[in-house]
């Protein structure tokens, strides 16, 4: 079991996450970690470069599920969630409403969701229309009793050919490497791919110079790998028709974003970068344009 916090307070972002894969262990083989979370485990990989990049700050951990997901070790991932005293609240008039899980404060009410809350929430494929035949959106999937998944166009890119990193590598678990639990993270390629993917949709709109500057801090840590991700890329993605067309969508986004060191993508990207490192020598919009440009033009 878990030590129960007295009130869930937790000291910093990786101190929660570390608290989060402890709860849901079983489950770690079957979900995949996305979002700011990935970015900032990548650095453990061994296939990573040392990089002076800060990670930029995340409170939300998000893991990719797929539609029907089974039981493991005798246990629903929903009871372990709750053991963890982590409590559900749903947002909007879907049905199911989407769902996300914040830690239990015992000495205050639940108050609306405020944007530096710790939170954790299970995502899933968005395959086929958006719209059912009555025209509803299928916005949300319940992938097992007491679980509902939000659906996310293009996010089975970040459930293909995943990498995983022993969690006794990341700082503050203990335990033995071989043979133990592993988390599973995207293949940085098409994480990178994804992300450039959704940054158009409308709801991104606010967290788009923080997914430009995910992607420089990305490809600046596999800088050493840059041919073999884009070789990587090419060759999962040739595999669906689909994700041939994402592919060649991505390149499109890619040559407008991130063309010149004073393109959109590299400019949002500057800009969360530089306000994240508080006056640090932030990397340059010639450095940003040159790590991404390196992996873009081999894909």
């Amino acid at each position: 079991g878990l030590p129960r916090k007295p009130g869930m307070h937790f000291r910093s972002p990786e101190e929660f996450l570390r608290y989060v894969l402890r709860a849901i262990t079983p489950y770690l083989d079957t979900l995949v970690l996305v979002g700011g979370f990935a970015v900032w485990l990548y650095r453990f990989h061994p296939r990573a470069a040392r990089t002076e990049v800060v990670p930029l700050l995340t409170f939300d951990v998000d893991f990719a599920a797929p539609p029907e997901l089974r039981i493991k070790a005798g246990r629903s991932l929903s009871d372990l969630v709750a053991a963890a005293g982590l409590e559900p609240k749903f947002f909007g008039d879907h049905i199911p409403p989407v769902m996300k899980f914040f830690p239990r404060q015992e000495d205050a009410p639940m108050q609306e969701a405020a944007l530096d809350q710790y939170c954790v929430e299970f995502l899933t494929p968005l395959i086929g229309a958006k719209t059912d035949r009555a025209g509803k959106g299928v916005t949300t999937k319940e992938i097992q009793k007491g679980i509902t998944a939000q659906r996310l166009r293009y996010l089975d890119l970040l459930t293909v050919d995943p990498w995983q990193i022993p969690l006794a590598a990341l700082p503050g678990m203990q335990g033995k490497v071989d043979g133990g639990p592993h988390v599973t993270l995207p293949h940085p390629g098409l994480f990178v791919v994804q992300k450039l993917l959704i940054s158009t949709e409308a709801v991104r709109r606010e967290k788009r110079p923080k997914d430009m500057a995910q992607v420089y801090e990305v490809l600046a840590l596999f800088r050493r790998e840059l041919d073999l991700l884009a070789r990587e890329v090419r060759e999962i993605t040739a595999k669906v028709s689909a994700w041939r067309q994402w592919l060649e969508r991505f390149k499109h986004m890619a040559a407008v974003l991130f063309k010149t060191p004073s393109a959109p993508g590299v400019t949002e990207a500057h800009a969360a970068l530089a306000a994240s490192w508080g006056g640090g020598e932030a990397p340059t919009p010639e450095m940003i344009h040159a790590a991404v440009w390196a992996f873009l033009k081999t894909v």
